[in-house]
């Protein structure tokens, strides 16, 4: 069966197409002029290829962070395609890996899973707003302990590069092809460049953010990771967790092909804005869009990739077709996957988001199958997460 989307405003590698997809076996199997009648006809509205979040804890009441079963990822998977994503990385406590791991791979109706990511647990808290919590020091045998819960489909697990034993942790991940992202960390510059060259790192969890900063007689985490050549780097461009000008020193210390944008939402993202119970912990979701516990310190975003992508065009400055590149492509070639997806390209699968002018998801396509209508998918929110709100 062929499909075919019309749109005058098609984002691809080779820049902004006015045409069609033609789409056969999940597959896009021409890009280029309208040959004849079109089965969908977005018009102005924008296709770009669709979102793959790599750090993403929840979103409409979906919480990865939680003991979680098959229906919730399934559920998490819908709601994330309403936001344009087609592909994710559930960024997940131990709870929640058996059942992300049994929906890695399969054809669900939403966003596709390829596997689970660990943030932490081996962490130091390090950056702005700490409270002094405590966590585990490096453990080798705790890492594997991790890695089998995860049944085989652990694809990245960040750590505080400069803590104890770290190394070690960080030897038997890349033994097993999981991908290492430095996270939390109270390292210094040297301690960054120490770690990279004893036993290297894949990625910065989310640039900026759970680190020291930079100072002028110590560049610090953040300093030293700019000035690395072999990493990449998670970036959250909702200007919440690193202002215009930051983000702007960062594009011109490091190219676009570096930058993985996410989202680093939690289950209250897309909620109503208000404060919610969860096992005892009280989190608030304010009107910028950060989601804060009751010290004030950020615990994730309430924003999503696409709206991310809106604030670097607009107000950042970026071009369209980098920031998408920044949140498709650029995770794609991150995983391994790029000859599949990440791009709107002859051969590759049909993985693309239909999106309006003020960023809103219209349609969201996996392998060329519809896992959103913004017109018939009127409720993709987990409504129990709503009896959580109490102010």
């Amino acid at each position: 069966m062929r499909t075919v989307l019309r749109s005058r405003r098609i984002v691809t590698e080779q820049g902004i197409v006015d045409g069609v997809i033609e789409i056969e076996d999940g597959k896009i199997v021409r890009i280029g002029p309208a040959a004849g009648p079109a089965d969908l006809d977005f018009k102005d509205q924008r296709i770009i290829p669709g979102i793959i979040d790599i750090h993403n804890h929840g979103f409409g009441g979906w919480s990865m962070t939680d003991p979680a079963k098959e229906k919730d990822v399934k559920g998490f998977a819908k709601a994330v395609a309403s936001v344009g994503v087609t592909g994710v990385l559930p960024t997940a406590k131990e709870e929640a890996f058996e059942a992300i791991a049994d929906c890695t791979g399969q054809p669900l109706d939403g966003a596709r899973i390829y596997g689970v990511h660990s943030e932490g647990p081996f962490w130091a808290r390090g950056g702005e707003n700490t409270v002094g919590e405590d966590y585990p020091l490096p453990d080798v045998a705790e890492a594997r302990r991790l890695i089998d819960k995860a049944k085989g489909k652990m694809v990245m697990m960040a750590i505080a590069p400069e803590l104890p034993k770290a190394y070690d942790v960080i030897r038997l991940l890349h033994q097993e092809g999981i991908l290492v992202a430095s996270a939390h960390t109270k390292a210094y510059a040297e301690d960054i460049r120490k770690a990279m060259d004893e036993v290297g790192l894949d990625i910065v969890t989310h640039l900026g953010n759970g680190m020291r900063g930079i100072h002028h007689r110590n560049v610090g985490a953040l300093g030293q990771y700019l000035l690395e050549d072999n990493l990449r780097y998670e970036l959250i461009t909702d200007l919440n967790h690193v202002c215009k000008e930051m983000i702007q020193i960062c594009l011109r210390m490091q190219p676009v092909e570096k930058f993985c944008l996410i989202s680093d939402s939690n289950y209250i993202a897309g909620l109503p804005t208000g404060h919610y119970m969860r096992y005892n912990k009280e989190m608030i979701a304010d009107e910028k869009g950060l989601i804060l516990d009751l010290h004030g310190r950020i615990c994730g975003s309430g924003k999503w990739v696409l709206y991310n992508i809106g604030q670097l065009v607009n107000i950042v400055g970026v071009s369209l077709e980098d920031a998408v590149q920044m949140a498709s492509l650029n995770p794609a070639r991150f995983l391994k996957i790029d000859q599949v997806t990440g791009s709107l390209a002859e051969g590759k699968n049909a993985d693309l988001a239909v999106i309006s002018d003020d960023y809103e998801c219209v349609l969201t396509m996996v392998e060329g199958r519809i896992v959103y209508d913004r017109e018939k998918d009127t409720s993709v929110f987990n409504l129990e997460a709503m009896k959580r709100k109490i102010a």
